[in-house]
């Protein structure tokens, strides 16, 4: 087999797990900085335990956190474009865009959505040990003998 037969596949292989980890970069919801705007991002708003009492009527009972985009981000309320509404006992309920007027004092905490590199990194160390575990265990060298054919002769007579 030539050296160019063999590179092929290698590269292939280093082009998808490249593919893998660019598409399944993490993110987390990040506190803003004091003084900047919502506005437009895709946020995730926490709700106090008054607060999902108080939109139970709008959110559905027991939410605890609302992620959407946020449309205006004045100083009493925000207005969210609602994409999901998480319930304390983990469901999730997914929604299509529907506006919803929050309270600032219903929430504990807001977040943007922001790409997290270490979150990346830490994702793709593991996922390519993994990929190298299972290549080895698969198309490993192997160390097994001969061994002999059907029924366990070894082929001489």
């Amino acid at each position: 087999m030539s050296v160019i037969a063999v590179r092929q596949p290698r590269r292939l292989a280093a082009a998808i797990a490249a593919s893998v980890v660019a598409l399944c970069g993490c993110y987390g919801y990040v506190a803003p900085m004091p003084g900047s705007s919502l506005v437009g991002s895709e946020a995730q708003l926490w709700l106090s335990d008054s607060g999902a009492v108080v939109l139970a009527s709008r959110l559905g009972p027991a939410a605890e956190s609302i992620t959407g985009r946020i449309l205006t981000d004045s100083t009493p309320s925000y207005v969210v474009s609602v994409a999901a509404v998480r319930q304390r006992n983990g469901n999730e309920t997914l929604w299509h865009g529907e506006r919803v007027v929050v309270d600032r004092m219903l929430i504990t905490q807001a977040g943007a959505r922001r790409f997290s590199p270490s979150r990346t990194a830490l994702f793709s160390g593991v996922l390519s040990m993994g990929l190298l575990a299972a290549r080895q265990a698969f198309l490993g060298r192997g160390s097994g003998g001969g061994g002999g054919g059907i029924g366990g002769h070894t082929g001489s007579q």
